[in-house]
């Protein structure tokens, strides 16, 4: 599982998603998403059936990434109140380590890339 933290961050993101239900309540295609996902899913159904509400604005993922191991990012999104739909999300490793597994996988990225004959300016 890439996301060790994965319950936590399911629960957070559940309660985002019943927070822009209700921030578009005649949204058809995120009325269908969720009843898809509850019919499907007994786990998301019980979180959504808890009622949260939230805004994901902070915290911490904990990866374990197949190819660079233990990766863990801070991560914190910026909402821009003139334009609600648009948001900036940054993460920024926590310790030197997963900086490192970072830095290889962009490097790994930069590499596929050239090789496919796309230049890295397009990153």
């Amino acid at each position: 599982m890439l996301y060790r933290n994965w319950e936590e961050l399911a629960r957070i993101h559940v309660a985002y998603l019943r927070l822009n239900a209700g921030r578009f309540p005649t949204d058809a295609r995120l009325a269908n998403l969720i009843g898809e996902l509850t019919m499907r899913s007994d786990q998301f159904a019980t979180m959504w059936a808890t009622g949260e509400v939230s805004d994901c604005t902070t915290g911490d993922m904990y990866l374990q990434h197949p190819t660079v191991g233990t990766v863990t990012v801070a991560y914190q999104v910026w909402l821009q109140p003139d334009s609600p739909g648009h948001r900036l999300e940054i993460y920024t490793p926590n310790d030197a380590s997963s900086a490192g597994a970072v830095k290889l996988l962009a490097q790994s990225a930069r590499t596929r890339r050239s090789a496919c004959g796309q230049g890295s300016e397009s990153l």
